[in-house]
């Protein structure tokens, strides 16, 4: 059974693509917003997400959302130019951060919310790493300004839980959910 990912985000059509899913894209065009923890805000942009599309068409909606909780209690979303990339990865390394998401599956009105976290430890960067990471601008659309499926990878030590939630989706989160709608990777 086919459904649609309210997102046309790179990472999570090749993670879903990859392991065998057929689906339709959408952008969801939801305000999303930033709430008091990590786990509030993506759970409540991935369930907007979802729902908005799930007005626009039939069947069964994936929504998600991909948020970096840094050391210091800062939620960081997409860097929105290089000195913001820059202030990021100089918040992360050398220590551990953890990366949220919520993952958000509708049909109507029906919405199933859930929430998967990685802890990721970064090490430490000099001045000049940072500087030709940002140059490279592979931190374009990442949250917390990095990408650990591309030249950011040589920058991580150690992670704690699901790497496709880091890349942007936990897939075995998304495929038991899709799962309780029906939705089969098996059968796409």
């Amino acid at each position: 059974m086919r459904f649609t990912l309210a997102s046309e985000s790179p990472r999570r059509v090749s993670l879903l693509r990859g392991v065998g899913y057929d689906f339709d894209t959408r952008t969801s065009g939801f305000p999303e917003v930033s709430l008091e923890t990590p786990r509030a805000t993506v759970e409540a942009n991935a369930r907007g997400k979802a729902l908005t599309v799930s007005k626009e068409v039939d069947g069964v909606v994936l929504g998600a959302d991909t948020v970096v909780f840094s050391p210091d209690g800062e939620i960081l979303g997409q860097a929105k130019n290089e000195d913001d990339a820059r202030r990021m990865l100089s918040a992360l390394h050398g220590r551990a951060h953890e990366v949220h998401s919520g993952v958000a599956v509708a049909r109507g009105e029906e919405v199933v919310v859930r929430h998967s976290v990685t802890r990721v430890r970064m090490r430490s960067l000099s001045e000049e790493e940072i500087s030709a990471y940002v140059l490279l601008g592979e931190w374009i659309g990442k949250a917390g300004g990095y990408a650990i499926q591309g030249k950011a990878a040589l920058f991580v030590e150690w992670i704690g839980g699901d790497y496709t939630n880091v890349v942007g989706l936990p897939l075995a989160l998304t495929c038991r959910m899709l799962e309780e709608f029906g939705v089969r990777w098996a059968d796409s």
